[in-house]
């Protein structure tokens, strides 16, 4: 305060009743917006990179119940992507993958367990528990994204996120019942 004084008394242009003091307001809009836009971009990369891995997932399962699980959510996972880019489309974003490398390395955990285990139940087993990994950190994102989407009054946006997260849901009460099934 003393430096504007001095700057006023040397450049006597502006006096006391000129003066206005500024409070910034924080406007959490624009980023959130850009928080749930992030998130969408790396949910998108999540999507993709299991539609590239669910095939040699399947090819390695051996119960018939989760080749069937994982099939359907295959399928499930295809839609997922088709969501995410009418969010896109609805948000008049860009569809672009952001990497995460969280779900690369869920993903190197299955080729580790798949690498490291015989055919049959034991890898089954790991299958089933590195799938129920990504199964909860896909549901914990879809989640609060739906929810900061509703939030921001983007309802065709959070309907769009809640129907996939319901499908994820679905996928790992199934494989909870698998692992409740998978016999040592």
């Amino acid at each position: 305060m003393d430096a504007a004084k001095k700057f006023r008394q040397h450049n006597d242009v502006v006096n006391d009743n000129d003066l206005r003091y500024v409070k910034f307001k924080f406007n959490g809009t624009a980023q959130i917006q850009e928080l749930l836009f992030s998130e969408i971009k790396s949910l998108y990369y999540i999507e993709k990179a299991l539609l590239i891995a669910f095939p040699k997932i399947i090819k390695n399962s051996c119960s018939f119940e989760l080749i069937e699980a994982i099939t359907i959510h295959f399928e499930e996972t295809k839609n997922h992507v088709i969501r995410l880019e009418d969010v896109f489309l609805c948000s008049n974003e860009s569809p672009i993958l952001q990497r995460n490398q969280s779900i690369e390395s869920l993903i190197n955990e299955i080729d580790l367990i798949i690498e490291t285990t015989k055919f049959g139940s034991v890898r089954d087993a790991g299958i089933v528990l590195a799938l129920s990994k990504i199964e909860h950190y896909e549901i914990a994102t879809y989640n609060i994204l739906s929810t900061y989407a509703a939030n921001m009054n983007e309802n065709a946006i959070a309907e769009l996120l809640a129907e996939s997260l319901n499908e994820e849901k679905i996928t790992e009460m199934r494989l909870n019942k698998i692992a409740d099934s998978l016999k040592f």
